[in-house]
């Protein structure tokens, strides 16, 4: 199995962005991560009918809505109402203040955004611990296919994807190179937040002082990996110190999603 990101893995939807599989790629024993069982994505709220058409046939058994309480609220998830899917969520707050407060200052700079995106990505898997002890575990119990999403499907959902890969044994590079490939959705991404802040705390924000939040920049993730490997030895050693999960968890993933 060649070890690139191309054939594109990405499900097309109208109303939806950076919607994909993150199976396909080979470990280290030649095996490869399986498709068609977890997928990553962006929030939910305006995906149209033909995008439950198809969705549909995935066959999704769980959603994980890794998104505060506040961003739930503000903008709910549009999911066919005939759809037999369990959604998982809870009730939190993120700390994004000192973002907010970066994008909106007087006088911000595009380099004061992405200082706070690198601080952002120390403090995500210890933020969002609790999500993703919850996720690893249903997935490592076989509830499949799954798909976990936050707002714009890059930091919250990229930090999931990346650990997950990592302990499957996906090569770091190939793990930085799917979490780049949320850069081929720029674009939706910015407009997608452009609306759905448009009157809201991101008025008026120049958009090369946005442009930093926006982007999946190799030395975010990269940080999120060196924080775990300076803390904890790398991600197994998270898995073990913070979330509480084993090597028998660990082992029960790749169980699932090694093929």
């Amino acid at each position: 199995m060649d070890n690139t990101v191309t054939p594109p893995r990405f499900v097309d939807l109208t109303g939806g962005h950076n919607f994909r599989d993150i199976g396909g790629y080979e470990v280290a024993d030649g095996r490869q991560v399986a498709r068609g069982k977890v997928y990553r994505s962006g929030n939910l709220a305006r995906l149209t009918d033909a995008d439950h058409a198809i969705i549909a046939p995935l066959g999704l058994k769980v959603i994980f809505d890794l998104r505060s309480t506040h961003e739930r609220h503000k903008l709910p998830s549009r999911l066919a109402p005939a759809a037999e899917i369990e959604i998982w969520a809870r009730d939190h707050e993120g700390s994004v203040g000192d973002l907010m407060a970066a994008l909106t200052a007087p006088d911000a700079t595009p380099e004061d955004s992405r200082e706070q995106m690198v601080a952002i990505y120390r403090e995500l898997p210890y933020e969002q611990a609790e999500s993703y002890r919850a996720l690893f575990l249903r997935i490592a119990a076989g509830d499949v296919p799954l798909l976990f999403h936050c707002a714009v499907g890059k930091d919250r959902t990229g930090i999931a994807a990346a650990f997950l890969l990592d302990v499957l044994g996906v090569p770091r590079e190939v793990v930085v190179a799917d979490y780049l490939l949320t850069e081929r959705y720029f674009e939706g991404n910015l407009k997608f937040v452009l609306k759905d802040f448009s009157s809201g705390s991101l008025r008026g924000v120049a958009l090369e002082v946005l442009d930093p939040m926006m982007r999946a920049e190799r030395a975010y993730l990269e940080t999120a990996f060196e924080t775990v490997r300076a803390k904890h030895g790398g991600v197994a050693g998270y898995f073990n110190e913070v979330l509480g999960l084993d090597a028998g968890v660990i082992e029960a993933l790749r169980a699932e999603l090694v093929v």
